[in-house]
């Protein structure tokens, strides 16, 4: 019980501090917003933005939805795609940072359409509200307690919903290598979850048609990531995608109930 409690105290010291360094982050970062400073304010970061577009317009072409949980949504990046695709469904979209949502207000005009929550993912009581979709950008490896939130999408998916996560997988070898050299490794990037134990936690919540592909790519020697992305973004998680992506989106699904 005892070790329970410590956990479980450390996970609300790390969210607490998530919410300070991501409030006064989207803050400072620049006078043009987070979601600039994130995508749009280096040429290798509109690479980055241009391959995950394209990933997720090719992911989402046999998802249909009505009503969509978005955790982690920021500044409403991912959030204006999904309402250029979907006019006709709602959206829940939820931040641990208010600053976040406050720019998020300021990016997505569809207000009436959009429900914006300013809380950590966990600690929120849906009460007995639903989804049949839920989408989840680079926000899981922010929550320590990985195990809990597969478990609460279950609860709050509808017998044949469906999810999308995008992740990225640890990277132990640059973590020792910056260790070696003195360097810090940044905390908000060590609470990542590798592909293998990810899929596990789903499988274990009774989600099937589980599917792993590369998202995000980085530059290998003489060979550019344009065109590992080109090349593999299609294809399931294999080798070559553990070898050369620097992120992943994971497809799933809540069967549905047999009678």
């Amino acid at each position: 019980m005892k070790m329970k409690s410590k956990v479980k105290k450390n996970d609300v010291e790390f969210g607490n501090w998530m919410r300070q360094f991501y409030n006064k982050k989207a803050k400072n970062i620049s006078e043009k917003g987070y979601e600039y400073a994130r995508w749009f304010s280096t040429p290798k970061k509109r690479i980055q933005y241009k391959f995950t577009i394209k990933s997720l317009i090719y992911h989402l072409r046999d998802i249909k939805f009505k009503k969509c949980l978005e955790v982690g949504c920021g500044p409403g990046t991912w959030t204006k795609l999904l309402l250029y695709k979907y006019p006709n469904a709602s959206f829940t979209s939820l931040d641990i940072s208010k600053e976040m949502i406050s720019q998020f207000k300021q990016n997505i005009n569809e207000k009436k359409k959009v429900k914006t929550i300013v809380n950590n993912f966990l600690d929120y009581n849906f009460k007995n509200e639903k989804f049949d979709f839920i989408f989840c950008s680079r926000a899981i490896e922010y929550i320590p307690n990985k195990s809990a939130v597969i478990e609460k999408f279950n609860n709050l998916l509808e017998n044949g919903g469906k999810g999308i996560i995008i992740s990225s997988p640890p990277h132990p070898k640059i973590l020792a290598m910056k260790k070696f050299i003195g360097k810090k490794a940044n905390i908000q990037h060590i609470k990542r979850i590798s592909v293998k134990n990810i899929g596990f936690l789903l499988k274990k919540n009774g989600f099937t048609k589980i599917k792993f592909y590369p998202i995000l790519f980085s530059d290998f020697f003489l060979v550019p990531r344009k065109f590992f992305f080109r090349t593999l973004y299609r294809r399931r998680w294999g080798i070559l995608s553990k070898m050369f992506a620097s992120g992943y989106i994971v497809k799933f699904e809540k069967p549905n109930e047999k009678y």
